[in-house]
Parts: C-alpha cells; sequence; structure tokens
C-alpha cells in the first residue's frame, strides 16, 4: 500500500483559535465607543491625531526589520548561521521601540482611538505579526492607554472638562 506524502485534512495550525471572536470584539469595542458619541459633538474634536504617526512609524520599523531579516538570511547562507545576527538587531529594537510607543499612547480623536483598535487587529490576524498582540503587550499599560484616549475623548466633548 503506497503511503501519503500530504495530509489535506489536517487544519493548519497556525491560525488563531478563533479569529472571528477576535474581531467581533473589537469591532464591537469600537462600535460602542462610537455609538456613544453623538456624531454633531465631533466637530469640536481635534482632527490630527498623534496615533496615526505611531501606526505609521511602527509599519516602516516593520518592514524595515523584515528587510534586514530576509538580508540576514541571505548573509547566513553565505557565510554560515549566527555569522549575520548584527544585521537585524538595530531593526528589531527600532521596531520594538516603536510598538511600545504606540501600545503605551493615547488617542486623542476617536478616528485615533478607532485607528489604534483596527491596527491592533490587524496585527493581530497576521500569521507573522500577530505574537505581537497575542504575547507582547503588557496589559496593564494597553488598558492605561484605552482608558487615557476614553478621558480624552470624554474632555474633548465636554468642552475639555473631563
Amino acid at each position: 500500500m503506497t503511503q501519503a506524502d500530504r495530509v489535506f485534512s489536517t487544519p493548519p495550525t497556525n491560525m488563531p483559535i478563533d479569529p472571528n471572536r477576535r474581531r467581533f470584539l473589537s469591532i464591537a469595542a469600537g462600535g460602542a465607543v462610537a455609538a456613544a458619541i453623538p456624531t454633531a459633538t465631533l466637530a469640536g474634536i481635534p482632527a490630527i491625531d498623534p496615533m496615526f504617526d505611531l501606526i505609521e512609524a511602527h509599519r516602516k520599523a516593520h518592514a524595515a526589520h523584515m528587510a534586514s531579516l530576509e538580508l540576514q538570511n541571505r548573509f547566513e547562507r553565505r557565510y554560515g548561521a549566527g555569522q549575520g545576527s548584527w544585521i537585524s538587531t538595530k531593526p528589531c529594537h527600532d521596531e520594538n521601540e516603536a510598538f511600545e510607543a504606540l501600545i503605551a499612547a493615547a488617542a486623542t480623536t476617536l478616528p485615533g482611538l478607532l485607528a489604534k483598535l483596527n491596527y491592533m487587529e490587524e496585527l493581530s490576524s497576521e500569521f507573522e505579526t500577530e505574537w505581537m498582540i497575542e504575547e507582547r503587550p503588557d496589559p496593564g499599560v494597553l488598558f492605561r492607554s484605552f482608558a487615557e484616549s476614553i478621558a480624552n475623548l470624554t474632555a474633548a466633548l465636554s468642552g475639555g472638562e473631563a
């Protein structure tokens, strides 16, 4: 009897346990915040939020880190394993710093808060970056940043008094 060299019925092991639940929770949280704020009052909130710059900084740092890992792999294939770890050290640290700044920062606008939620959902839904959300953030820092974001929005909506 011939033996199969592939198994097509095994589910992928790199997928989150329940990606629909995570997506539902992030959409529900964003929707709850958005629904609680009357649209007419959003006109008084500043349109520029530093959250967008932090997200973009992390995107760029992540892309640079991934590019450095590809270069490191090519270098190590040519010169031997362990010979190129220095190549990705600085980009790794830069990405880590950008991620920590993003996680710790509070949004100042509703679009900024929703952008942070959406970006975190994007990171958690991709195989390459899900570990950032699943394993790295300090829950206390993350909760404080969201609490401060909500306080910022409340203050903006009430005319500066929280």
